[in-house]
């Protein structure tokens, strides 16, 4: 198990000794949360507990929660059969994030147990449908949040397939187009996914950092792309450095910006100039500093050509906005 993006990221060298035919049982259960260091993840000594689950298809090996404690065991199932149109794909690595988290502690009443979590799923492609033309055996292919839509409605047409009413969710949806049965995440050794919401893993590219990418990377990349806060000189605010926050800061310093970081906890200074590179960061409940941005030794109100505000807790906004340039 490692840690990264502020998501666990489970990998290889974890999951494949279990899946592999005649391996020494697994240990019964994983308690997981997020923001503990891998050394504190234990798998505790135990009699294997596991449940087969059919669907027809490829047998498949993850881990569940069968309940709301959060804690994850060992789950035997079946994967659908795959169609023309699908990829099979062994999972290498799959972060977890926090909506994975409220999901198996069914914090939002919609848990149907059991529940393998993961979509920020890396892996390699081991078979292809007579039909896909995009993939073939052997390519490195990641699976984010969603894995199947209507392919029809308006927001499907414009690219904008999380807005569609008939959206299927990596883990813990209703697929309707196949059964009705509830999905499955990348928490496990394989996944088959219809070929359109599978996306190619650039050559060169650390695996175990990529997985992340695909829900804490897309949720910042895709506003800064869609907002034009992609250009060398401009000036990115970003509020918060947890998981989002830090990668929202790292594509800000590869596009040439310059990025400061906004938080309430001055103990991230370091971690944002130091580690992650940002030009400046204020402390939001100083309102002095919110004003001037003492590296570029100007005032910080009005600077700002857009702002990522990654915190999810409640804050007033009114401090931010006077940070924004006229129509950022």
């Amino acid at each position: 198990m490692s840690y990264h993006c502020g998501a666990l990221v489970v990998h290889g060298p974890f999951l494949h000794p279990l899946f592999s035919p005649g391996a020494a049982a697994p240990a019964p259960s994983l308690r997981v949360s997020v923001g503990l260091p891998s050394r504190a993840l234990r798998l505790p000594p135990g009699e294997q507990q596991v449940t087969m689950e059919e669907q027809g298809g490829q047998a498949a090996f993850g881990w569940a929660a069968r309940e709301d404690t959060g804690v994850l065991s060992p789950y035997n199932f079946s994967r659908r059969v795959p169609k023309d149109d699908d990829v099979t794909i062994k999972v290498l690595y799959c972060g977890i994030c926090h909506t994975d988290l409220h999901i198996i502690k069914n914090d939002w009443g919609n848990a149907m147990y059991p529940v393998v979590p993961g979509h920020e799923i890396v892996g390699v492609v081991t078979g292809v449908g007579g039909g896909v033309t995009r993939f073939k055996a052997g390519d490195t292919v990641g699976v984010g949040y969603f894995v199947g839509s209507c392919r029809s409605c308006e927001s499907c047409g414009k690219g904008n397939e999380n807005y569609c009413a008939g959206v299927v969710q990596t883990s813990n949806g209703v697929d309707h187009t196949h059964g009705g049965v509830p999905t499955k995440g990348g928490f496990s050794d394989v996944i088959v996914v219809n070929e359109h919401y599978v996306v190619r893993v650039p050559d060169g590219l650390a695996l175990d950092r990529t997985a992340p990418l695909l829900c804490a990377g897309v949720t910042v990349y895709s506003p800064m792309m869609r907002h034009g806060l992609n250009e060398p000189g401009k000036h990115l605010g970003v509020v918060g450095l947890g998981g989002l926050g830090h990668v929202a800061v790292k594509f800000g310093k590869a596009f040439g910006m310059k990025v400061t970081v906004i938080s309430t906890s001055a103990s991230k200074r370091q971690e944002a100039i130091e580690n992650l590179g940002a030009d400046e960061f204020l402390i939001s409940r100083d309102p002095e500093q919110m004003k001037v941005c003492r590296h570029f030794s100007t005032a910080a109100t009005g600077t700002m050509d857009g702002i990522i505000d990654t915190v999810s807790a409640w804050h007033p906004i009114t401090p931010l906005l006077a940070l924004l340039k006229p129509l950022g």
